[in-house]
């Protein structure tokens, strides 16, 4: 068994030799090659399909996109990239296509640290080999000066992730690529149950950020370190106060002038008038609208009816500035909630205390927080239990392909956004490039970005499609090699970052079935929280005495027992979220003292009496009005998102066929990604004069005797923004450009391909 073992063993190496070895054509004839192996000169012949074209590392190649797929779901937003090849070339490209134009790299290289079942085979340098951290250095140190040639050159940002293997090899590697960059090291707790391997447990990674001189952080209402800086579960905003006025002098009677109607535009749902009050002598039908509006009268929790806590020209003037606030319809007392911005409210906003921080137009409502709960500069340490890598990477992997095993460590899809985040949250239109895609979690947390402030970011992401070294020998002993479709299968793109992608934007699989689970949108919204109401029922009032009050405290949640005494009928407090009513006798006064206290949750009401305790709860509900929170607002998986993806496979070009003009179908998708990859990658048609596709900005003269018609038809379309004039003439080329209005880019094809977009040379240009 082991001598057949091992000759199963030397087969297999024998055909991974013969796969990596090259050859050079003599001749070909009948389908078949007759080839010189470079290594030794021997001869052989191979049918021609299967012979693969390659080129050595520095020898000149010129590259073409191959479309391999696309999901729309964006209408006409710009398509985010997926580029399937060795990220060296594809940096070379986009080297190329967007030089100075980057806003923000953010990459999650190997970490050298030997794992051999990690998707980047990250143990491609032996663990043991005593050169492995100067080869990880060169790896990186080539793709790193093509990074920051593809950064704007004032308020470009690079951010690598990285672990304790490479961190302090990689601060020198960036110190001496970025010498003019301002640099900073981020520590991101990303596992805090720690990885203890006899020493100290390790919980963090680390985020390296290279800032270009006008390059800076945007603030966020979240420092990611400070305990409670955005306690979002329990998030207070300024207090809005119930309009229906409750106590003391609640009756309709009490107060004849603040007994009118409110006129309300449901379709809206916003308050559009007020009438004038009407005399006690007379009853209003509650039922009935005015000018086509319903009508909202103020009814108590009883049936009865009360007043308002303004007067009419008041509540006008607190309408006209946004300061009332449309709640539900009660069907039981069959009129409407309504709040409004206290006079106290108002104060802080005028000092500054409070912030209008948005205005809705068409519920003419102010939203309004307080200035404290603004923004926040972000620290350098960040410990948030969403950038923990199980539960909001692998997690999240889970859920989106209903399996795990896809791919291993995968990133948090919050610390990704929470990076990216930091430096283009005031950039709506930004360009993100991350060129160690693995499992796409860049253009995921991009697109939830785009998806919370509506903003238009770009993604390109770059991957290779290798298999981990594990698969890759399961995958050789069932006869399968690199090339192969049913290898090609379970390499990195085509088995996660294209479908992560495709099936986040869909926000469903390939089978139909939807995603489940939820993102955190990092944003907060407002909700109304119910107040929590406790009936103590079981001691007499009569029995409390100070000693009994004390100890009553002490069993309730928010009480301080410090502030009770013999007198304390009732504790209210404004610092304090609870309050507790010892004497029901005094529950009038109660109910004036917690006027205005609109801050306070939950009441305990110690009284036997089940309709005292209902008729309390009622006035307490009407008197303080809802409880608004804020709280994270969380976006379905299942919803997807309004985005655009184009999947592109990096191919080779013969320079003859391109120099003649034969290959301008493969040239198609870079010119259209040149032009801001705007409208589906248009098919290429060269059978007529002039390349002009209907949803793309760009349009391609093929025939320089047409330049006069194309001209004119250029004419029709402002939306074009780049032009490629093919001509072999530099004098007939500047002819042309002159001629064209001056908001074009205009390039010439093809001697500026040859000349210019060759890749795999020494590298060129500003360093």
């Amino acid at each position: 068994m082991a001598y057949l073992e091992d000759k199963i063993q030397q087969v297999q190496d024998k055909a991974l030799r013969d796969l990596l070895e090259t050859f050079r054509v003599k001749r070909i004839k009948d389908g078949s090659a007759v080839l010189s192996r470079d290594a030794d000169g021997s001869k052989c012949v191979q049918p021609l399909d299967k012979l693969v074209v390659v080129q050595r590392f520095g020898e000149t190649i010129y590259p073409a996109l191959i479309p391999m797929a696309t999901v729309e779901n964006g209408g006409n937003r710009p398509f985010h990239t997926l580029i399937e090849a060795d990220n060296f070339h594809a940096l070379q490209l986009l080297d190329y296509l967007y030089a100075g134009q980057v806003d923000c790299i953010y990459i999650d290289p190997p970490y050298n640290t030997g794992a051999k079942d990690w998707k980047y085979n990250n143990n491609y340098v032996d663990n043991n080999d005593s050169w492995r951290h100067s080869k990880w250095l060169t790896f990186m140190e080539k793709r790193l000066k093509l990074a920051k040639r593809l950064l704007k050159p004032d308020t470009g940002v690079l951010i690598v992730t990285i672990d304790e293997h490479e961190v302090h090899h990689l601060g020198m590697l960036l110190e001496q690529t970025f010498p003019n960059f301002y640099r900073q090291i981020v520590t991101i707790v990303v596992n805090p149950k720690g990885v203890t391997q006899g020493r100290f447990s390790r919980v963090e990674e680390c985020a390296l950020f290279c800032f270009s001189e006008k390059a800076f952080v945007a603030g966020l209402r979240d420092d990611l370190l400070t305990l409670n800086s955005l306690n979002v579960k329990n998030h207070k905003i300024p207090r809005w106060k119930g309009l229906l006025r409750s106590g003391t002098n609640a009756r309709r009677q009490d107060r004849e002038k603040l007994f009118f109607p409110i006129l309300i535009d449901t379709d809206r749902h916003t308050i559009i008038g007020v009438g004038e009050y009407l005399p006690l002598d007379k009853q209003p039908d509650i039922d009935a609208s005015i000018n086509g509006y319903v009508v909202a009268w103020p009814i108590r929790s009883d049936g009865s009816f009360g007043n308002w806590g303004v007067g009419p020209v008041t509540l006008r003037k607190l309408i006209s500035k946004g300061y009332v606030s449309l709640g539900g319809f009660d069907a039981k007392r069959k009129t409407w909630g309504i709040s409004y911005l206290s006079k106290k409210l108002q104060l802080q906003i005028e000092s500054g205390a409070i912030q209008i921080v948005e205005f809705d137009a068409v519920k003419n409502i102010v939203n309004v927080e307080y200035a404290e709960a603004r923004e926040r500069q972000i620290k350098t340490v960040w410990h948030r239990s969403s950038h923990d890598a199980g539960a909001y990477g692998a997690d999240i992997l889970k859920a989106i392909f209903g399996e795990t095993g896809r791919f291993s460590f995968p990133k948090s899809l919050y610390a990704v956004r929470d990076s990216i985040s930091a430096i283009v949250l005031d950039r709506p239109n930004a360009l993100i490039v991350d060129f160690f895609a693995g499992s796409a979690t860049t253009l995921n947390a991009v697109n939830l970005m785009n998806a919370t402030d509506n903003g238009n970011r770009r993604c390109i992401l770059v991957t290779n499609n290798e298999v981990s070294a594990e698969e890759a020998k399961n995958l050789q002993e069932q006869g399968l090699m690199p090339g192969d479709a049913d290898y090609e299968k379970h390499g990195i793109c085509q088995s996660v970052t294209w479908p992560r992608s495709k099936y986040t934007i869909l926000g469903r699989r390939d089978d139909g079935t939807l995603l489940d689970g939820d993102y955190l949108t990092g944003r907060t919204i407002t909700k109304n929280k119910r107040r929590t109401f406790k009936q103590i029922g079981f001691i007499d009032t009569a029995q409390l005495t100070t000693a009994r009050k004390k100890e009553l405290a002490g069993l309730l949640d928010g009480i301080p027992q410090s502030k009770i005494n013999k007198d304390t009928a009732f504790f209210v407090d404004e610092t304090c979220t609870s309050s507790v009513l010892f004497d029901d006798a005094c529950a009038d006064a109660y109910l004036e003292a917690l006027d205005d206290m609109t801050h306070i949750e939950t009441f305990y009401l110690v009284t036997a009496n089940n309709a005292l305790f209902e008729r309390l709860k009622g006035a307490i509900n009407e008197l303080l009005g809802p409880l608004k929170v804020s709280v994270e607002e969380k976006r379905p998986l299942s919803a997807g998102f309004e985005a655009n993806l184009a999947y592109f496979k990096l191919d080779f070009l013969d320079p003859d066929e391109v120099q003649l003009g034969r290959r301008f179908a493969a040239l198609v998708p870079i010119l259209w990604l040149m032009a801001g990859a705007k409208g589906a990658c248009p098919d290429a048609d060269d059978s007529k004069p002039f390349f002009i596709p209907e949803r793309s900005p760009f349009a391609v003269l093929l025939d320089e005797h047409c330049f006069l018609p194309f001209k004119q038809e250029l004419q029709t379309r402002p939306d074009i923004s780049h032009v490629f004039l093919v001509t072999h003439s530099e004098e007939g080329f500047f002819s042309m450009r002159d001629e064209l209005d001056t908001g074009y880019q205009v390039m010439q094809l093809f001697k500026n391909y040859l000349d210019q977009f060759k890749i795999n040379t020494k590298q060129r240009g500003r360093s």
